[in-house]
């Protein structure tokens, strides 16, 4: 001590220092020693105080803390009071190894300087807390987002409130929402550190996109209907447009850009304030929309009959209209635009009817190509009942050229509204009573003007079993075609280049089908034969027939082979419903 109070001022104070360094110095190298292979004193992790712990044991003990506390619910602030969540229900998840990885390198990364000064803050307790957590997304938008729906204070745009035809201005108020943006990382440093007071959701105060400022200067748009209302018309029809439907009309431009681009973020749209309206085309076109149905009227075709073996008009076409929407949708903005208060016309589309007294001698109508004919002896009241109606559906029909003719499509619903009766169709497995039985006769016969006309046959089904009706006049079953809505159909193609007019008669019991037009080709049926079986249709067989289709010399350009194959009819017992 005598040496040391001879030595001068600088010398002590620099004696002094060394002697701290080496004191220092001690210290972090019996830390080190002390602690090696563990997490140094001082040191927490997602809450968990680690200090003295391997990595191992750290893990466990924050397993541990945070999987208890992870179930515990916390007092949460929302916009509209407190409410008790836990960390799991926020979707909070613990990444505890990596935070202990992160506890284990504090003092042992990094440059020399850094180490040491972590080491000797760490006997302090001085070192940051260490979070890790991650987050289930879904978890925690849907709870967030579930929260800010029910508790967010609505942002209120100044808007035109119209009494008594006077426009009046309300006011504009600014809302509140959850700040989805500060969310993860304010529960990272809540439940991320274990803490158990209340927790404060960050909350985010949003402007009105329109200020009644603003909206006063553009009251100007609107001035002009306030005593008048603006008028569309069509024909001798008018329908007022008041100043309600007029501010309804009015919408803010789009400017509005996402805040970020996470699943939580983007849930939300912060809109940059205005100073101008404008009238939307949306909402002019969606009340255009409602419209229609007083003014749009589907064409209808004029319906033809054979007189004199030519085709003439016995139900007058009618013209089809349209409202144009996108068209009456522009003239009145350009007139709003304008300040204009004179009636709009509505602009109206119309759809000339493709058959009327002006081209029914362009159809190509002009003689018999085809005729189809089914006979039907001892077939009960009911069934013929059935066929009458039936047949009656496909009178008159106009099939275009190119045209997919499609039978079901023609016959519509089949129940009692539509004037059928109960009687016996194949249905799967069996027979039963059903709405229509019968009605394989009507198929069956339009199939077979179909062949005799040369057509294409697109599909066709033959009955799961021979079936007398559908024998004559060729004395073995095979020319039938079965149908049942919606599945299976009959249809061919009228590949003429003309127009095709179907005409149907029942006479007692047999059905026919005649096919006018141009005729350019013809069909001829040979057969059927059979292949197998015979005409016990309590037995399989098989049947063949062949169609040959001929051009006007008389010449085959083509020849279909239809092969039918029929189950035993006691296959199919009767059933009752």
């Amino acid at each position: 001590m005598q040496g040391f109070a001879q030595l001068s001022r600088g010398r002590k104070i620099l004696a002094v220092l060394l002697t701290l360094v080496l004191v220092l110095l001690t210290l972090v190298v019996v830390l080190r020693v002390a602690y090696r292979g563990r997490i140094y004193p001082g040191v927490s992790a997602n809450g968990v105080y680690l200090g003295g712990l391997t990595h191992a044991e750290a893990v466990r003990e924050m397993n541990t803390q945070t999987s208890e506390y992870g179930e515990r619910p916390v007092d949460v602030m929302t916009l509209r009071g407190t409410q008790q969540l836990s960390a799991t229900q926020l979707g909070v998840q613990y990444n505890n190894a990596l935070a202990a990885n992160d506890a284990i390198n504090v003092g042992r990364s990094g440059w020399p300087i850094d180490k040491i000064s972590a080491q000797l803050s760490s006997l302090i307790g001085q070192n940051p807390a260490i979070t890790e957590v991650s987050y289930d997304t879904t978890k925690l938008s849907d709870i967030s987002v579930g929260i800010n729906t029910t508790s967010a204070k609505q942002v209120e745009n100044a808007k035109f409130v119209s009494r008594d035809n006077a426009v009046t201005i309300q006011d504009s108020a600014r809302g509140k929402r959850v700040d989805f943006a500060l969310l993860p990382s304010a529960l990272a440093n809540h439940f991320g550190q274990l803490q158990t007071k209340l927790f404060v959701l960050p909350v985010l105060t949003v402007d009105p996109q329109l200020s009644s400022t603003v909206l006063e200067s553009q009251k100007s748009i609107i001035a002009p209907f306030e005593k008048q209302p603006l008028q569309l018309t069509y024909g001798a029809k008018s329908w007022p447009v008041d100043v309600n439907t007029l501010v309804s009309w009015l919408a803010l431009p789009s400017s509005s850009q996402p805040l970020a681009t996470s699943v939580l973020t983007n849930r939300y749209i912060i809109r940059h304030s205005t100073n101008t309206l404008y009238y939307d085309k949306k909402a002019v076109s969606d009340y255009l929309t409602t419209l229609t149905d007083q003014i749009n009227v589907a064409p209808i075709d004029a319906q033809l009959t054979i007189s004199d073996g030519k085709a003439t008009v016995f139900a007058q076409s009618r013209d089809g209209k349209t409202l144009d929407i996108v068209k009456s949708s522009d003239e009145i903005l350009t007139q709003l635009s304008a300040g204009g208060t004179t009636a709009i016309p509505l602009t109206v589309a119309v759809t000339k009817a493709e058959v009327s007294d002006d081209n029914i001698d362009k159809l190509g109508i002009k003689e018999l190509i085809s005729e189809g004919a089914t006979y039907f002896p001892g077939s009960p009241p009911n069934r013929l009942h059935n066929i009458r109606v039936g047949a009656a559906k496909f009178n008159g029909i106009l099939i275009k050229p190119g045209q997919n003719f499609s039978f079901n499509d023609y016959l519509g619903d089949v129940d009692a509204a539509n004037g059928y009766t109960p009687g016996l169709v194949i249905l799967g497995d069996r027979e039963e009573m059903q709405y229509g039985g019968g009605l394989c006769q009507v198929s069956s016969t339009a199939y077979r003007a179909a062949l005799l006309a040369g057509l294409p046959i697109t599909l066709r089904v033959n009955h799961s079993f021979a079936i007398d009706y559908y024998t004559a006049p060729y004395g073995v079953p095979g020319v039938d075609a079965t149908i049942y809505l919606p599945q299976p159909d009959m249809r061919f193609t009228n590949d003429t280049g003309h127009y095709i007019l179907m005409q149907t008669q029942m006479v007692g019991t047999t059905l026919k089908f005649f096919f006018y037009g141009t005729k350019i080709k013809s069909g001829t049926i040979r057969g059927p034969f059979f292949v197998t079986g015979s005409n016990d249709a309590t037995k399989p067989s098989q049947t063949v027939f062949y169609r040959d289709v001929t051009d006007l010399s008389g010449k085959v350009i083509k020849t279909d082979t239809v092969n039918t194959y029929y189950k035993s009819s006691l296959d199919f017992p009767v059933t009752t419903n």
